[in-house]
């Protein structure tokens, strides 16, 4: 998905360092992502982390808030989504706002 690609740019981006907000929502963020994001380097330092219309699972959920919550980080993880499946066996997910 190129939303986790995006979050595993993001994951190892030297800027991310000097930055206080994240806000990678609106999204299709799945697991994948949020693992990325969690490997790389740290987010301790963020202020606020809003991951918000997202496609985790509720173990990764926990995951980021045990993650960063303890650090002081205010995670978002509002408006969890459920990939649609079709007959076909394939899953789409959409984003929130679209152009």
């Amino acid at each position: 998905m190129i939303e986790d690609a995006v979050a595993a740019a993001v994951a190892g981006a030297p800027v991310v360092a000097r930055i206080e907000r994240l806000d990678l929502s609106m999204g299709v963020l799945t697991d994948e992502g949020a693992t990325a994001l969690l490997d790389g380097q740290p987010l301790t330092h963020l202020s606020h982390l809003d991951l918000s219309h997202h496609y985790l699972s509720e173990p990764m959920r926990e995951r980021v808030r045990a993650a960063l919550v303890p650090h002081g980080v205010t995670v978002v993880l509002d408006d969890a989504q459920v990939p649609e499946e079709y007959g076909d066996g394939e899953v789409h997910r959409y984003v929130a706002v679209a152009e």
